[in-house]
Order: C-alpha cells, then structure tokens, then sequence
C-alpha cells in the first residue's frame, strides 16, 4: 500500500511540475495580442523625421556639400509607429544585419539595420510587424534613408569618421517591435518594373520590391566584360567584403546587382545570356562620395528571386 501512495504522490507532484512547465514556456498566442496603431506610412515617417543635413554633427567629411550621411533623432514623446511586412530574406547570406519593411498601404519600404544576424529566423519574409520608431535615428547612409541608432563611426580612415545612422542592438529591437500572425509572402506588394523605370525614379523607391521581366545577366561588370573565371555572382575580396556587381539588362537599360562575397550562391556560375526572364530584387542605392554620381544596386535575396525563365539556369544547379 505505501508503495502505491508514493507512486501516486510521484505522479501528482510530475503532473504539478508539468503543469508549471507548461504554463511558464508557452510563448502567448498571437491572436491574443493588441495590435499597436499605426501612426505613419513609411513614407509619411520619412517626411515627417528626416531631413536633408540631420540634426547630429558632424557628417562624414567625404560627403561634401552633398548630404550623402546623416543622422535625425526620433523624439521619445508620444508615440510612433509604422507597419509593414518583411520583404528580406538572409537565409543565403546576401542579405546581413538588416530587415527591409514594405509599408502595407503604400508599397513604400525602408531598410532597419539591427546589429544580429539570421533575422529571417525571427521576422520571415511575409511577416506582419509594427515598430516603436520613439527613441530611434533615421538618416542617410550612402544616401539610402535606413532606420537605426545614432552612431559615430571612428574609423582610421578620417574620411569615415562622422555620425551615420547605426545598428539597433538586438536585446532593444525585440521591445519595439510587435509581430501579428503567421508569415504570409503572398501579400507582399511586387512592383512590375522596366529597368529604365527604375534608374529614373526618385529616392522613395529605395528598398523596394520590384520584378524585372524579360532580364539577362550580360556577362559585364559595370559594362566591362568579365573573364571566364570571373563569371560567378561575388568572387572574394579578400576581406575587404565590398558587394560585387554584375550587370543585368531587360533591353530598355542596364542596372547592377550586387553579391555578397559571403552568400551562399557567391561562387555559383552566372547565367548565360539566354537565360532571359523575370529577376526579383530589392532596390538598393549607393552614394558615397560627392566626385560621382552614385549607383543603382540591386539585391536578390537568394536564387529563387531568379523565376520564369530561368528554369533551364536552376536545373544546372540541381
């Protein structure tokens, strides 16, 4: 009999310290939670918070008169959100410490450096999230607008050092931002666009999704031939870690896309010129230095970007 009631109270007492279990490590049901009003489109959040110079001195010397890097501080007060679904995907390594947000009403999209890697493994592509911007920078880097943290970049080279826009620690990160539901890549918002459309857009196209149809890679970089060995998406730096550009066309213009060295696709052998169809991207901008111009750079995401049309491309990689 004693034997019973001590088996009996082990079963009780497991049943209790399950029970604790249970209730301590469920994460809370995401239908349960209270979706923060959205106070801005991305586009308005822009407008409102970020002006041409930024209210932190000094910039990086190399911009010159041109503004290239800036830094404006979002006030703590009131509050400050905006909404949008996740577009990035760092799974292949091309994208890296940072997630690009499409802003649901308006398609606009804005980058966030956040200073963690394998953030598709906590904000999926598709995925529904709000941002508490209060307490954050938004400025220019290279003249592309990011969301971030104030930052003084004290390089040994003084043409680096000034303020820019920096990454937002990640233990900060997972109190502002607030995630609804399951992932849904379906609703994102993909801009049909030629390549011209593209190079004579202005600034509120940066980190868009767009979808480039009838496109080939021409075997260029920035309209110089590659050699044969250099016919791959990013060959090395040797540490230097600068994207690589290889040219695409759709016939109407040529634009680059730019390669991480550290993709998993890096050392993969481009397509050929008959590999014609349609390439998704997230639109990217590149100025630092006033003496030229600045550059449009392209990123896919990994090689599913590449679609219809490059059938016969992927079924080499197999």
């Amino acid at each position: 009999m004693r034997n019973y009631k001590i088996i009996g109270a082990f079963i009780a007492l497991s049943a209790i310290l399950s029970g604790c279990a249970q209730t301590e490590f469920d994460a809370p049901k995401m239908e349960d939670q209270v979706k923060w009003t959205t106070t801005h489109t991305i586009s308005q959040f822009i407008a409102e918070y970020a002006s041409d110079k930024g209210d932190i001195f000094p910039v990086r010397p190399n911009s010159g008169t041109a503004n290239l890097y800036s830094v404006d501080t979002i006030s703590r007060a009131g509050s400050i959100v905006i909404t949008g679904r996740v577009t990035s995907e760092d799974v292949a390594g091309n994208i890296y410490k940072n997630v690009t947000l499409q802003d649901t009403i308006s398609g606009d999209a804005i980058k966030i450096s956040v200073d963690a890697g394998s953030m598709s493994g906590i904000y999926p592509t598709g995925q529904l999230i709000s941002i508490k911007c209060n307490g954050l920078a938004i400025g220019k880097y290279a003249e592309l607008y990011q969301l971030g943290i104030v930052y003084y970049n004290n390089d040994t080279d003084s043409k680096k050092k000034g303020y820019e826009p920096g990454r937002i620690p990640y233990s900060f990160l997972t109190t502002i931002v607030q995630a609804y539901g399951m992932p849904e890549p379906n609703k994102l918002k993909v801009d049909t666009m030629t390549i011209a459309q593209i190079t004579a857009s202005p600034n509120s196209i940066h980190s868009r999704l767009v979808c480039i149809k009838n496109a080939y890679f021409t075997g260029n970089e920035k309209g110089a031939p590659l050699t044969s060995s250099a016919k791959i998406f990013a060959p090395t730096t040797n540490g230097v870690g600068y994207p690589q550009s290889r040219d695409i066309t759709d016939g109407t213009g040529t634009v680059a896309i730019a390669t991480s060295e550290y993709a998993k696709f890096a050392k993969q052998t481009l397509p050929t010129i008959t590999n014609v169809g349609n390439i998704t991207a997230i639109v990217g901008w590149y100025h630092d230095k006033s003496t030229y111009a600045g550059s449009w750079q392209l990123t896919i995401r990994s090689l599913d970007d590449l679609g219809k049309g490059f059938e016969a491309f992927h079924a080499t990689i197999k």
